[in-house]
């Protein structure tokens, strides 16, 4: 039988929480600072707007596509080990893409960050796992972990702008090495090894899920500006369904798959992986675009915008270990439902608000966001692991995070969809109300459908410019009510899913089946 190796040697568990947060900020913090330097990148490689999607959505793919494989990597080969490595290939790929000479091979650098992610980001949650032996300090640490990861997404922003400003877009990888650095050496110090070593790689399993959400996420990225019609997307979907159901089968054929299918089984771990999904398909999309709507509607820069939204994440980083204390004294349905309540709150409360919308208006949406983003993302976490064995924590691990970024590239896609087709006939309608000549008008309507939510704020005639940003809030609109109205059914599905079972934790060598008849046949002895 597999056994762990031992993980912990007599040190505190909170001296191996920093070394795990350094790292985990710096897969954050990519994920949004970035955006500030796109224009430079586009001006300084000549690049086309197809090609500076790619530039995002590189790193994107890898991403999504390999979260699985790094947190089964974990469970086999040692999860320090695997964490490590995965510091190690995003450090090397903050080089490679400081160096690109052009867009496609910045784009490949990206694609290394994203392996590198990959391979470290649900390793820090399986470590934790194992570190944190007693429930409650558990939940307290994810809380920490959750508010990290918050922080790091706003301040993308505010850190991005003046690195580009004073430094070029390079500035930013590079601003990358020296914590890379920092937390290998952290982590070789401070990060315990754990590992089920006589546990067998399912490689049938490894290479059709990456070959899977490879393509599934391509067609994702890709149906938003070819359309979802497009011969190569609708090929890329067949393709990665072809791909899914032949890793779902073979993972229920092996004898050791690298994702235990029997975890769905349990409505806690269920409904804690759906909630995940849905989150990010709905809030994190529109965080997306409501820094569109602050910077190109409303005039903010990329900093003001970051700082604006900043007060959200502060709180967000004070809600998460309050959320995670819940999780572990009275369950985790309680913060799990609010939180995705308020974030559906957030969408509809967004939507008020238009071209003109001051500050002093909208606040009360921006600490909502954090809100949400706070009390969602421990119990998210924090009941996964909950679970699971021990043993199996990093493949679990890996399951949920891939299943959030499946979310997040889904809802831009989906919900950009949404809004560029809303702001297409929008615009096409005030520009005929407004008289304006048939060739400017069909001008304006080709460049809104090519460029969607990146066509604001254009020059020209301010007239057209305002007809545009009003248009693009129209759009807006509609997907921040189809997105929080999902949020919405989807917060209480997930309560009724997570309550009642929400505070069992799972030992090694115990499936969530045997510790829900235990808890049910124990409940029964006391009536």
């Amino acid at each position: 039988m597999a056994v762990d190796t031992p993980a912990r040697s007599g040190r505190s568990p909170y001296r191996t929480l920093p070394a795990l947060c350094v790292p985990l900020a710096l897969t954050m913090l990519q994920s949004t600072v970035l955006s500030t330097a796109l224009p430079d990148i586009q001006d300084d490689l000549n690049g086309g707007i197809q090609d500076i999607q790619w530039v995002i959505s590189g790193y994107s793919l890898a991403f999504a596509a390999l979260m699985l494989t790094g947190g089964a990597c974990g469970d086999r080969f040692g999860r320090k080990r695997t964490f490590l490595a995965g510091l190690t290939v995003f450090l090397a790929g903050s080089v490679f893409s400081a160096l690109a000479g052009s867009v496609w091979v910045l784009v490949a650098g990206q694609a290394v960050l994203g392996v590198g992610a990959a391979l470290l980001m649900p390793n820090t949650l399986s470590i934790i796992r194992h570190v944190f032996t007693d429930s409650g300090e558990r939940g307290t640490a994810i809380g920490i972990w959750a508010a990290v990861a918050g922080a790091a997404v706003a301040f993308g922003p505010v850190v991005g702008g003046p690195l580009v400003e004073n430094f070029g877009w390079e500035g930013i990888f590079w601003m990358y090495v020296p914590i890379a650095v920092l937390g290998l050496v952290m982590g070789l110090r401070d990060v315990p090894e754990s590992s089920n070593p006589e546990r067998r790689l399912d490689l049938a399993g490894l290479v059709l899920s990456i070959a899977a959400m490879s393509a599934i996420v391509y067609a994702t990225i890709e149906g938003g500006s070819r359309g979802w019609s497009d011969s190569l997307v609708v090929g890329a979907y067949v393709a990665g369904g072809v791909l899914l159901v032949a890793f779902l089968l073979t993972e229920t054929l092996v004898k050791e798959p690298m994702l235990d299918l029997s975890f769905f089984r349990d409505r806690v771990f269920t409904g804690s992986v759906l909630a995940g999904f849905v989150l990010y398909f709905g809030l994190f999309a529109i965080t997306y675009f409501l820094m569109l709507w602050l910077q190109t509607v409303l005039g903010w820069s990329a900093v003001g915008a970051g700082l604006a939204i900043l007060p959200g994440m502060l709180l967000a980083m004070v809600s998460a270990p309050i959320a995670g204390w819940m999780t572990t004294r009275v369950g985790g349905a309680v913060p799990l439902g609010l939180g995705i309540f308020f974030a559906s709150m957030t969408m509809f409360g967004a939507s008020l608000y238009g071209t003109g919308a001051r500050y002093s208006e909208y606040w009360w949406v921006v600490l909502l966001v954090g809100l949400g983003i706070g009390l969602t993302l421990t119990p998210i976490s924090t009941l996964v692991m909950m679970r699971v064995p021990a043993a199996r924590s990093g493949m679990a691990s890996g399951a949920s995070n891939a299943t959030r970024q499946l979310g997040s590239v889904f809802g831009v896609a989906v919900l950009g969809t949404l809004l560029t087709t809303k702001m297409t006939d929008s615009v096409r309608d005030r520009l005929t109300e407004a008289r304006v000549p048939a060739q400017a008008r069909d001008s304006v309507v080709k460049a809104v459908e090519a460029g969607g939510a990146q066509s604001t704020g254009q020059g020209g005639d301010p007239r057209i410019t305002d007809m545009v940003n009003e248009a693009f809030v129209d759009g807006l609109h509609l997907a921040e009510r189809v997105g929080g109205a999902l949020l919405l059914v989807t917060a209480v599905i997930a309560y009724f899913l997570v309550r009642g079972r929400d505070r069992t934790d799972i030992e090694d060598e115990k499936t969530a089946a045997d510790a829900t008849a235990a808890a049910e046949v124990a409940a029964g002895d006391r009536t």
